[in-house]
């Protein structure tokens, strides 16, 4: 136990001296977050609409927005209007965001329909019912920012830190030192997941601390899936770093690869915008990339994404296992290098 301590104290103190690592592990996230929040605003809304009528009932546009029979009732701040009247519909767009585009696109076509079915007498010929799936609430620009910065974080631990510590500690021959002291291979390595795991842990919550207190989010954390989430994705992040240290012998190279790597799963794996934008060859080359599955389970922790909960505990459990197996696989044949 004092081994495990002594070395989980070692690769700790080794992470936070590890500059490049702690930029893009914590400065760089904090960073983002900071420019995003203030860009979006905090938690931001859903698009906020109202309809004005006044040959029509009213109920019948109430799931339009809020209903005014004339303008001038009208004294909160909407992103569009609609004023109906008769066969003619005229729409007031207050926001040319690009966030809120596709959405009001999308209500001005249903109300479109509406007014016309009520103009030749149609009754519905399919009865639409809406339930809600789960508890997972609406995701927000910012809300979706977040959770990318905490995914991002969680890569550049994962896969700069062991970078450093494998390349860099290969090259000084510290490795080489290491197999003739009483500390096993196994040790070393359990030594450098769990710090790098608590490293995550640290960084997320303060990343989260912050989005609370100075952009008030609000979200439906589910601590332990939120950690087993940061545990498996830090650990298959951890696997690639390793892989990449096997792969590239130089540090240098090493390094550079790491940083084009990232680049890459920044923008291709649904960090910060949607996969859905991306064209179709780029959207296949997603589905190759770890964080893509990490930020999906970070959401899902956080009550953001929609999907099964046998979907969460496959991901979980496949990124958690081939981690792992991969990172003692690969940690194996660094060290065999060293005899």
């Amino acid at each position: 136990m004092s081994k495990f301590l002594a070395l989980f104290l070692a690769m700790w103190k080794q992470a936070w001296r590890d500059r490049t690592a702690t930029f893009f592990g914590v400065a760089f996230p904090v960073l983002f977050l900071l420019i995003f929040g203030f860009i979006f605003g905090g938690s931001g809304t859903s698009a906020k609409t109202a309809v004005v009528v006044a040959d029509y009932e009213p109920s019948s546009f109430s799931d339009f927005g809020d209903v005014f029979s004339s303008l001038e009732e009208i004294k909160d701040y909407y992103h569009e209007v609609a004023v109906i009247k008769s066969d003619k519909i005229i729409f007031i767009r207050n926001t040319s965001d690009e966030y809120y585009s596709s959405l009001l696109d999308s209500w001005e076509m249903s109300l479109k329909t509406r007014v016309e079915r009520l103009l030749n007498r149609l009754n519905p010929v399919v009865i639409v019912e809406k339930k809600a799936v789960g508890s997972s609430k609406e995701l927000t620009p910012f809300d979706y920012t977040l959770t990318g910065v905490i995914a991002i974080s969680l890569l550049s631990i994962g896969l700069f830190g062991t970078v450093e510590v494998f390349s860099h500690y290969r090259e000084r021959g510290f490795l080489k030192r290491l197999k003739a002291t009483p500390i096993g291979n196994f040790s070393f390595v359990f030594g450098l997941i769990s710090a790098r795991m608590f490293y995550g842990i640290v960084s997320t919550s303060i990343i989260l601390i912050l989005g609370v207190l100075i952009f008030d989010v609000h979200y439906s954390l589910n601590v332990p899936f939120f950690l087993l989430s940061v545990v498996s994705s830090v650990l298959s992040f951890i696997a690639l770093g390793a892989f990449i240290s096997l792969v590239f012998k130089k540090s240098e190279i090493a390094s550079e690869v790491a940083v084009i790597i990232f680049t890459i799963m920044m923008f291709l794996a649904g960090v910060y915008f949607p996969v859905s934008f991306l064209p179709r060859y780029l959207k296949f080359v997603s589905y190759f990339l770890p964080v893509k599955y990490g930020v999906e389970l970070i959401r899902y922790s956080m009550g953001f994404e929609i999907f099964p909960f046998s979907q969460y505990l496959f991901t979980t459990s496949v990124m958690f296992l081939l981690g792992l197996a991969f990172v003692f696989y690969t940690s194996i044949l660094v060290f065999r290098e060293e005899d």
